[in-house]
């Protein structure tokens, strides 16, 4: 759908709004899921010192924790300013994916999958699990999803617009870093990765493609984990202390947003192809399993 600047510019605010609003939610999500509580029994956000329940006006999103310096009103037990970093950054992703996508159906199906990475991604941190709840969700929904849009005649502004590739991403995403951790799993005698990662690529492949989940299980995701384990290592080295081990999850997550906005730029630009060329590595595989 094609916006004027001022509707274009009222839909980023839109964005921005609705991001921070269901980051806030999100951040219930990720404290209680692993916790095995409710998101509606306590209705309200509590105060984890005092168990009083917070008001509206002491719940906003990004800028409660500021105005009021980070501390319940009521006992001044202090607030991690986390909340308001997963808030903000679920605002700026829908931001970003609005300005990339507009007022098209992709961008509310990339509004759900971004929120569930991020949910994901800090349960991982902190557990290092990712619920099924999450993973096995995007697994049946986003491949229903494209179903529904390519059989209807609305996906053409998915990255992955025909269903049958999205179904094939799914499968080869979460086999292949299947047959990673299975052989990892042989070669180091321990589990060298969880089922969760296996079935968070399932619902990312659907949505990546088969050559973009690739991408990312053998570049993006270990490139960025290195890098992470590196600097931990130097830190850990000047403070003399031991870092544990990291959850793989937010990795893959963070190498799939950016493969799905950027692989196809980044491989023409490595290959000197012409550019919207590697749409047709979607149903590569067509070729090898007729379909």
């Amino acid at each position: 759908m094609e916006l004027n600047e001022y509707e274009f510019w009222f839909g980023l605010v839109a964005a921005f709004a609705a991001g921070a609003c269901i980051g806030s939610y999100l951040n219930v999500c990720i404290y209680r899921w692993p916790l095995g509580m409710s998101t509606n029994e306590p209705k309200r956000s509590l105060c984890f010192s005092c168990e009083k329940e917070i008001p509206w006006y002491d719940n906003l999103p990004i800028l409660s924790w500021f105005l009021l310096k980070g501390k319940c009103r009521n006992c001044g037990a202090g607030f991690s300013i986390r909340y308001s970093v997963v808030e903000l950054l679920n605002a700026l992703l829908f931001v970003h994916i609005f300005w990339r996508f507009g007022l098209t159906p992709a961008t509310f199906v990339y509004f759900i999958w971004t929120s569930m990475q991020v949910a994901g991604s800090f349960i991982d941190v902190d557990h290092t699990i990712i619920p099924d709840r999450i993973t096995l969700t995007g697994s049946v929904l986003f491949p229903v999803t494209v179903l529904a849009l390519d059989l209807t005649g609305h996906s053409e502004s998915l990255i992955v617009s025909d269903w049958k590739n999205a179904l094939f991403g799914a499968l080869f995403a979460s086999g292949f870093i299947y047959l990673i951790r299975y052989f990892g799993t042989l070669a180091f005698g321990r589990e060298a990765m969880g089922l969760g990662d296996v079935k968070l690529m399932a619902m990312n492949g659907a949505l990546l493609g088969w050559w973009r989940s690739l991408f990312v299980i053998m570049g993006l995701g270990p490139a960025l984990a290195l890098l992470m384990v590196g600097s931990m290592w130097v830190l850990s080295r000047k403070k003399m202390e031991k870092f544990a081990e990291i959850p793989f999850g937010p990795y893959l997550c963070l190498g799939s947003y950016v493969a799905l906005f950027w692989a196809d730029s980044i491989l023409e630009w490595w290959l000197g192809l012409e550019p919207g060329s590697t749409r047709a590595l979607d149903s590569l595989w067509q070729r090898m399993i007729p379909w």
